[in-house]
């Protein structure tokens, strides 16, 4: 495990709460899980971010009562809401397949304010979902649903399938992900992409499974300023796998488009 290279933070605003772990300081990069995930999920890419960057992980509470994260369009005013608290003039957002989908809409509906975009194994258009869930499934069936997410074994350790275990052993939480799903699948963002104007940076596992590589090209055609990275040997989840690649691909990007400094050209293929 990594060790702690951030700091919490948690505010509260209009009836919402929202936790975050941070890192740095200067322009905010704030970046969304998906359904499974956690903020912690983007610990490994803090010290290999851009110097400039005020790196931000915002914790999306998916199954806790009383907020309904049931759909894609009540996560993304979750997250909105959640910008609103942050009051940065320009924020760059980064997503991982849900936390993706949300960042595009966000993307689109606050154009003044998003600045760029980083997708990796983003929804939106197609994914493999989770299939169909039950409580108290075995463990060999968790293990297996985890291990479809990374291209080494090594990730999908005891840890990670008692924490789907825990999740998945409440009822409430298994309707929530099926609601969510659906929503995701009814949520197509083919005919909206080209409504996104920041420049796009697509950051792709060759071996994605969940969202496989023919859905990386489509949102590279759909979107307009958009640079598309292989990460090689890599499944859905490239900031777990290769989260020191996946940073300094940021970086580059970062000083291309965002700060305006120049930097080495990507050579399309990060690992």
């Amino acid at each position: 495990m990594p060790t702690q290279n951030y700091r919490i933070s948690y505010v509260v605003m209009g009836g919402n709460g929202y936790q975050t772990l941070e890192h740095g300081r200067g322009l905010p990069l704030v970046m969304l899980h998906g359904m499974m995930g956690k903020p912690e999920n983007w610990q490994g890419l803090f010290p290999h971010l851009p110097p400039d960057c005020r790196a931000i992980a915002l914790r999306i509470p998916f199954f806790q009562e009383g907020l309904e994260l049931n759909s894609v369009p009540a996560v993304t005013a979750y997250a909105a809401g959640y910008l609103d608290v942050l009051g940065a003039d320009r924020v760059v957002l980064c997503g991982n397949s849900l936390g993706g989908h949300v960042a595009l809409d966000l993307a689109q509906q606050m154009s003044g304010r998003v600045c760029g975009l980083v997708l990796t194994g983003s929804s939106g258009l197609f994914e493999r979902s989770f299939g169909t869930v039950t409580p108290h499934p075995s463990r060999k069936w968790v293990y297996e649903k985890i291990r479809e997410i990374f291209y080494s074994a090594h990730h999908a350790s005891d840890e990670l399938v008692d924490e789907v275990i825990e999740i998945i052993a409440v009822r409430q939480n298994v309707r929530a992900l099926v609601k969510i799903a659906k929503s995701a699948k009814r949520d197509n963002v083919a005919d909206r992409l080209g409504q996104v104007p920041c420049p796009s940076l697509l950051l792709w596992g060759r071996q994605d499974q969940i969202t496989p590589p023919e859905v990386a090209g489509e949102f590279s055609r759909g979107l307009g300023n958009c640079e598309l990275v292989w990460v090689d040997r890599c499944g859905h989840a490239p900031m777990i796998e290769y989260p020191q690649v996946f940073a300094e691909a940021v970086s580059r990007w970062w000083a291309r488009h965002i700060c305006g400094r120049g930097a080495p050209q990507a050579d399309g293929v990060a690992k």
